[in-house]
């Protein structure tokens, strides 16, 4: 059987990746401080008063997994999904998520699903201290067709300069440590449905052999939000980088944050691999290099930190594991 890719699904990174310089130019006029490949964006309150601080922004969106929560019906989740990508985002900054606002597009405008949807990005910014300042409901029907809509939020959060992360303190010998993902969080979607849906045709309402949950609700598990765990280390001062495995899978995101002259080796027996990967995998069939570029793969953040912090890294998050090493390099990761 063919093997199947991203690209096959309407997806090119490699686009996006072309089209990078040309982003990177419009930034100039911007602060020096902005984003330049990281995560997210910052504003040095300097250029316009006297404050010392720091606003990281960044906005996203949860993907076709909103096609997911209609063809299962239920869209609890997805709410959720939108602030945790975008805290994680910020949170690789060293941010502290202080608002969030949100846009969501309909056909037409859906009150139950609005409802599930808004409740779920209610939830998610009171347990973390979010203010939620606003938002804006589109109906734009010959846009989207019957029955879809789409969710983006923009989130604001504030960082201290002495410390904010931007990869730079990374230095050879520093280890990585993988926190574990519950699944494709917002990512590989438009893949992991022609694989699953389509070509396997497998029902979201199954539960695979082995499986505690059926399969929609494996698709939907919100993305996990690593807040809680991992800034106290930023303000510990732990960490020399923080890599949030989105988009791109861990070596398109984890050489993102990599100084000149640094490399990243990780290894794969270490860390736990969901089985909703190895499905798609097997089902589509999907190369393990395809599945490696599309997917977190089990890790939905990667830290850096340096040996003596070792023992408050790991105190501090739940089920992480040191999953590889910073080596000498021109910005290679190399997984095994």
């Amino acid at each position: 059987m063919k093997k199947m890719t991203y690209r096959q699904t309407g997806v090119d990174i490699g686009e996006y990746q072309r089209l990078v310089p040309f982003i990177k130019r419009q930034l100039k006029g911007a602060s020096e401080k902005s984003g330049d490949g990281l995560f997210a964006g910052m504003i040095d309150l300097k250029r316009y008063d006297k404050s010392e601080r720091l606003v990281v922004a960044s906005v996203d969106g949860v993907g076709t997994k909103v096609r997911v929560a209609g063809d299962y019906g239920w869209h609890g989740g997805i709410g959720k999904d939108i602030v945790a990508h975008c805290v994680d985002d910020i949170l690789c900054l060293g941010a502290r998520p202080i608002g969030f606002m949100d846009y969501i597009a309909f056909d037409r405008l859906d009150a139950k699903v609005f409802k599930q949807i808004v409740k779920g990005i209610v939830s998610e910014c009171k347990a973390n201290d979010i203010q939620l300042i606003g938002g804006e409901t589109a109906e734009m029907p010959g846009v989207y067709r019957k029955g879809e809509y789409d969710l983006v939020g923009c989130i604001f959060g504030l960082a201290s300069p002495g410390k904010t992360l931007d990869g730079s303190r990374i230095r050879k010998g520093d280890l990585l440590v993988g926190l574990p993902s519950n699944g494709l969080h917002t990512n590989g979607y438009s893949l992991a449905r022609r694989v699953l849906l389509k070509r396997g045709r497998l029902d979201l309402e199954a539960r695979p052999k082995g499986w505690k949950r059926t399969l929609g609700r494996a698709l939907l598990l919100p993305h996990t939000n690593y807040f809680k765990q991992v800034y106290p280390l930023v303000e510990m001062k732990a960490l020399s980088g923080i890599a949030h495995i989105t988009g791109g899978g861990i070596a398109g995101n984890l050489s993102r944050i990599l100084p000149d002259g640094c490399s990243a080796k990780l290894r794969r027996p270490l860390w736990r691999i969901p089985p909703i990967f190895n499905l798609i995998r097997d089902t589509g069939p999907v190369e393990d290099a395809e599945m490696l570029r599309v997917f977190n793969m089990g890790l939905g953040m990667i830290l850096v930190t340096p040996h003596k912090y070792l023992p408050q890294v790991l105190k501090h998050t739940r089920a992480s594991r040191v999953v590889g090493e910073i080596g000498d390099g021109d910005g290679d990761v190399v997984i095994e």
